[in-house]
């Protein structure tokens, strides 16, 4: 079995320069599939902006270059990944997250008309966002290790501790937002509990990053299933009491104080 530089069992072998990383955050194979809900939901968003009921959906002029946007930093970070240039990936991995949040917001404050488009635009920017965090712990990892870095003498354990950390409050916070971002958190999720997995099943195993991985990947789904529930809640409670106004209306042409039978 081999062994990165900070003497932890080496990840599988990947493209570029992850097939050097053995950061303990590395979610090295699965990454690269991971980008692919991204750029399928690019297509199909393509194709539902076409439709004739959606041409004059105001929307459009903002989600549409976001779709675009995603597409493209999602290529340039494979590219700077197969090519093996760590840093790179880096810092597109870094405007990518900044691109995710900012669509985010733009969700929040502009909700879809219709479940249709929830689906064809929301859903697909919260992967987008989700697997944004995801390369982003791959490539600093790779970075960090290819580098032999460690900042502050600290260790790879202190640094693997506070990325976890760093990313459990990010994604709750999103998460804590409109109603809940459960494709954001179900996206990370996914590749939290297979660095876990991975860790957990290497001889020997590195149970305590994988310990880590798996509490980081429950805090956040909680945190989302949380705030759906509230949201969700708070709407039936809405639609209620709206049923119960409604029904205490006198019917028109009632006069007042009749009874009813």
């Amino acid at each position: 079995m081999t062994q990165d530089p900070n003497g932890y069992p080496a990840l599988p072998a990947g493209p570029g320069f992850l097939d050097q990383s053995g950061s303990l955050l590395a979610a090295v194979p699965l990454v690269w599939a991971a980008w692919l809900p991204v750029f399928t939901g690019a297509l199909a968003y393509a194709v539902y902006q076409w439709l004739p009921s959606q041409r004059l959906n105001p929307r459009h002029g903002w989600t549409g270059w976001a779709a675009i946007t995603a597409v493209v930093l999602g290529a340039l970070w494979i590219w700077a990944a197969a090519g093996g240039s760590p840093a790179a990936a880096t810092w597109i991995a870094m405007v990518q997250v900044l691109a995710g949040l900012a669509v985010i917001h733009m969700i929040n404050g502009w909700p879809p008309s219709t479940r249709t488009e929830h689906l064809v635009t929301d859903v697909p920017a919260g992967v987008f966002l989700g697997v944004s965090v995801l390369a982003l712990l791959a490539s600093l990892g790779g970075w960090l290790v290819q580098d032999g870095a460690d900042v502050g003498g600290w260790g790879p354990e202190a640094w693997t501790f506070i990325a976890l950390v760093s990313v459990v409050v990010g994604v709750t916070t999103v998460c804590m937002t409109d109603r809940g971002h459960l494709s954001v958190a179900l996206t990370v999720v996914w590749g939290l509990s297979w660095m876990g997995s991975a860790r957990l099943l290497e001889d020997p195993a590195a149970v305590w990053p994988a310990v880590g991985a798996f509490t980081a990947a429950f805090l956040i789904i909680v945190s989302a299933s949380s705030r759906r529930h509230q949201v969700d809640h708070a709407g039936r409670l809405a639609d209620r009491q709206q049923l119960k106004a409604e029904s205490s209306v006198p019917a028109a042409g009632e006069a007042p104080g009749a009874a009813r039978t």
